[in-house]
Order: structure tokens, then sequence, then C-alpha cells
């Protein structure tokens, strides 16, 4: 009985994390519902400051898993637009406070072995993505496992950022390159 009672709590608790990301996805992308949506990812187990905006939807990838969701991030006063993707299983995403992030952004965790092993396949390894604080990333950059963008440093859209980037540095192109020194205000 008791074996019963504990996969129906966690059939419930899988059903509240899908319902409260559904419910904040389903929301209209303006106004008020761009700051009532984090409460409802909150309550998806997503830990998320004060005064966050997320447009939405916000995709999180595959899994909606106590893990997955506990594994996410997000500082006060983050920006993320539309369409924002967060692929974190088996990984972690922090997003620092002040972070402005433009539409269509992926964050990737997870990358494949470039060589194919007989009864392995491809393998998967799994690396924490570290976004600090007051970073812009542009719309439809990507961000690839193990990185670390570094304070106030500047992802121009369409970047593919496949190492770490500097504070108060401005990065663009596929793969990211530095392209200036951002001067200090």
């Amino acid at each position: 009985m008791r074996w019963h009672a504990s996969r129906t709590m966690k059939l419930l608790t899988a059903f509240k994390r899908h319902l409260f990301m559904s419910l904040g996805n389903a929301m209209p992308t303006y106004g008020p519902f761009n700051r009532m949506r984090p409460a409802l990812y909150r309550r998806a187990g997503i830990t998320i400051g004060e005064n966050v905006t997320i447009i939405g939807p916000l995709s999180v990838e595959l899994s909606l898993n106590e893990e997955t969701l506990r594994g996410i991030s997000i500082g006060d006063r983050a920006y993320l637009n539309a369409d924002t993707r967060l692929a974190c299983r088996n990984s972690k995403i922090s997003i620092g406070a002040d972070v402005q992030i433009g539409p269509r952004v992926s964050f990737e965790t997870a990358t494949h072995d470039v060589v194919f092993a007989p009864n392995v396949g491809r393998g998967l390894d799994h690396h924490e993505i570290r976004v600090e604080d007051k970073v812009w990333i542009g719309a439809g950059a990507t961000i690839l496992p193990g990185v670390t963008i570094h304070e106030a440093a500047v992802v121009a859209a369409g970047a593919v950022v496949t190492k770490n980037v500097p504070a108060y540095t401005l990065v663009g192109g596929v793969p990211a390159r530095k392209i200036k020194d951002i001067v200090r205000a």
C-alpha cells in the first residue's frame, strides 16, 4: 500500500510541474502576464529571483523532472525574451542578476562525442552553463556546454559560444570570438 501511495504522489508532483509550466507557456506575451509567468515557473520548481520578466514560452529540454527544473536558476531582475530554450537534463544552468536574454536564445548543456563507438554510440556528456550578472545575450545566440559568460559581457545576435567569455567583452560570430573590450561605466 505504501508503494502505491508513494507512486501516486510522484505522479501528482509530476503533473503539477507540467501544469504550471504549461500554464506559464500558454499565457499571452504582453503586459502583466510577463511579470506573472515567473510565479508559475517557480511553482513548477525553477529557482527564480525577484522582479524577473519572462516573455515566454520558456522551453525546458525534454524532461520536466524535478532534477532538471531544480538545475535552473534565474537571478533578480533578469529578462528572458520569447522562446528561450534551457536544455539542462543532468546538469545546471545559472543565470545571474540583471541579465538580458534576447529571443530564441538556446542554452545547451549536453554534447556528444565525435567518434562513434560500437555498442556505445556517441556517448553523452553534460556540463554546466553559468551566466554571471549584467550579461546581455543577443537574439538567436547558442550557448554550448561548459561555458561561463562573465560579468557584463555581451554576446552578439546569432553567436555560437563555445568557450568562456571574459568580463566586459563583446563576442560574436560562429564560433564566437572577441570583437572588443567594453568600457566600464
